[in-house]
């Protein structure tokens, strides 16, 4: 998989859920005209080129979405046409396309004839990630070997060559485009690597003297005997953060013999380059069939700056990981296996500028909770904390609620603004006399919770995360009687939530868990649907789109989607309706999310004591798993 081409030609699964809300808001700026330019003077006298670089960025950029503009913009002149590049290559996305692969010919030519190309100088952040679809268009018989018609028809030789011919090709592909990024884009900021082929030492050798000081390296393969050799480093990788997703293979390993402690050489390398320097730093490494610990040496680098750290899914060893705890930590996620690290956490001494903890990933151990539970008692001054709990086998004590909450429940948190938890107990069993499964928050919890008045996000959470099932049979009426008190809270979100069929399957099956999947139409979701109709106006006619169906249109109904829509209408209604009632005893709430509904809140304009009224924030239902992650935990995975 991490050195054959047709690993490549199969898209990743990105699941079935809607997550839309809180993306896309983070576009690359352009670079100052200026910056781009380097020594050489703007040629043209126009008023408007003689602005200064801010402004003439902030104009250009808001054409961004109009390509038409720029490439008018960019016949102008000289000046102007480098002024549109400063837009249209602020980003560069390397898919494998016939056109990034010129891209990436035409920087690495010019930079052989020590030409320094205008569009390398624009980029400020390029990702590299190949498409599925171009990889497979650019090697189709290798496609057809495997998923053509006549696959059937290829011998064992013929296959392997043709393959072996493609991944030649790719690696000359990938090496050119590491070419380009390391030497001709000097004022790259942000280097985004996402391919599963295999790495080696030529790309690490590169990238540490490429220009970026911001480097996500996502779903990365790189064998257990890769290390780079010291004459290829430079003194020192001045980096600000680091985004490292790695796996390890070791079919390299077992075919030379290698040491198993040679993988560990290449992070030793990248981690003593950019000590100095780096910030945040998130790392998740897989695969080390070994079991083998990472080590950073006997000797570790210390970390001045690191203020943010992620660990992910990682086995480091016990000097390796005291060394990055020891950081002027603000913020610090760990999902770690190894029970000896929550050992150790407790016993270290306070992180005193800590802000932020999370634990995506409860571990199942009772020791190893407690220790996180002492660990947050020693950190009463946090301000925000995240604690899932994963687990799926049902009826057990949660151990939010045997350990967490009670060291929550001690009043000493009152700097704590922004939480988020999760219970497990759900069920995977598709056992009909197991079901319907319900979890729950309980109301000591509940009540634990509602008394941390600093609150101003709140995210709650119950059964299983993710997949069709949802468990979580929210009781409102209880919920707003414990979180009435929460007077500062500005976002509340409700995950896995779900509810009651007003009109059951039959009289003996209420699976309430398939409730968004069922969307089980009944003659009170006909009335709910016909309500709020000011939300269901047409976007093409500005007419209001009214759906009166009766029993006898259920042929029809089924046909066009009227059935759905009116579900969907009728399940927006009366979230909205929860919402307004949460709005009434949390005066300062903005936004909630109930129902897989994004909600917001508007004012009455004329009259100020009239209660708010709540109003989708899209189109259809979406579960913000982004935003949420983004709001309550550290940041994208």
């Amino acid at each position: 998989m991490d050195k054959d081409i047709t690993s490549l030609m199969m898209a990743s699964f990105a699941g079935t859920a809607r997550d839309e809300f809180g993306r896309g808001q983070d576009r690359r700026r352009s670079l100052l005209l200026d910056t781009v330019m380097g020594n050489r003077q703007r040629v043209s006298r126009s008023l408007f080129l003689q602005l200064p670089a801010e402004i003439l960025a902030d104009i250009v950029d808001l054409l961004a979405d109009d390509a038409s503009a720029l490439a008018c913009l960019a016949i102008v002149n000289s000046d102007c046409r480098q002024l549109a590049r400063c837009c249209q290559f602020a980003e560069v996305h390397l898919d494998y396309s016939l056109q990034a692969k010129r891209l990436t010919l035409d920087l690495v030519q010019d930079f052989a004839k020590g030409q320094q190309s205008t569009v390398g100088a624009s980029v400020r952040r390029v990702t590299f990630a190949s498409s599925a679809s171009h990889v497979a268009d650019s090697h189709p018989e290798v496609f057809d070997t495997i998923w053509g018609e006549a696959a059937h028809e290829y011998s064992h030789e013929q296959r392997k060559r043709l393959r072996e011919l493609a991944n030649k090709q790719y690696k000359v592909v990938q090496t050119g485009a590491i070419s380009a990024i390391s030497l001709a884009m000097p004022n790259l900021e942000t280097l985004i690597w996402e391919d599963r082929f295999a790495l080696d030492q030529y790309f690490f050798a590169s990238i540490f003297r490429s220009s970026a000081r911001h480097v996500k390296l996502n779903n990365i393969f790189i064998d257990a005997a890769c290390s780079v050799e010291p004459s290829l480093c430079p003194a020192t990788w001045p980096l600000c953060s680091l985004d490292l997703y790695t796996y390890i293979t070791d079919h390299e390993r077992q075919r030379t013999s290698a040491d198993p402690s040679t993988s560990i050489t290449l992070f030793e390398t990248i981690f003593r380059l950019c000590a100095a320097t780096i910030e945040s730093l998130s790392w998740k490494c897989m695969f080390i069939s070994d079991g083998s610990e990472v080590s950073l040496g006997s000797n570790p680098p210390s970390f001045p700056r690191l203020r943010c750290l992620r660990l992910r899914s990682i086995s480091l060893d016990r000097i390796a990981f005291s060394s990055l705890i020891a950081s002027p930590l603000r913020h610090l996620e760990l999902s770690l296996k190894p029970s000896w690290y929550w050992d150790c956490i407790s016993c270290h001494e306070s992180l005193r500028y800590l802000e932020s903890f999370v634990v995506d990933d409860v571990p199942l151990e009772n020791e190893s909770c407690s220790h996180i539970a002492d660990f947050i008692s020693q950190h009463d001054h946090l301000q925000k904390l995240c604690l899932h709990d994963k687990r799926t086998d049902a009826g057990h004590v949660a151990h939010l609620d045997r350990y967490i909450i009670p060291a929550l429940g001690s009043g000493s948190f009152s700097h704590l603004s922004c939480l988020s938890l999760a219970w497990g107990g759900g069920s995977l069993s598709l056992n009909e006399p197991m079901r319907p499964h319900e979890t729950h928050v309980s109301e000591e919890s509940l009540a634990t919770i509602g008394k941390i008045t600093s609150l101003e996000k709140l995210s709650l959470c119950s059964g299983v995360i993710s997949g069709w099932r949802n468990q979580w049979l929210v009781d409102h009426t209880k919920l707003r009687t414990h979180l009435r008190g929460l007077i500062r809270l500005r976002i509340l979100a409700l995950s896995r939530d779900t509810y009651k069929y007003t009109c059951p399957r039959t009289e003996f099956d209420p699976v309430f868990d398939r409730y968004y999947s069922d969307q089980i139409l009944g003659p009170e979701e006909r009335t709910d649907a016909q309500n709020r109709p000011e939300l269901d106006v047409d976007d093409t006619t500005g007419q209001i789109s009214e759906l009166e169906i009766t029993e006898h249109d259920q042929e029809d109904d089924d046909e066009n989607g009227w059935r759905i829509t009116l579900w969907e209408r009728a399940h927006r209604n009366r979230m909205l309706v929860h919402a307004e009632a949460y709005a009434v005893l949390l005066p300062k709430l903005e936004w909630m999310l109930c129902g897989q509904r994004p909600i917001g809140f508007q004012p009455d304009l004329q009259d100020a004591t009239a209660p708010r009224k709540a109003v989708p924030l899209t189109k259809e239902r979406d579960e913000c798993y982004t935003f949420l992650r983004k709001t309550f935990a550290l940041g994208e995975d």
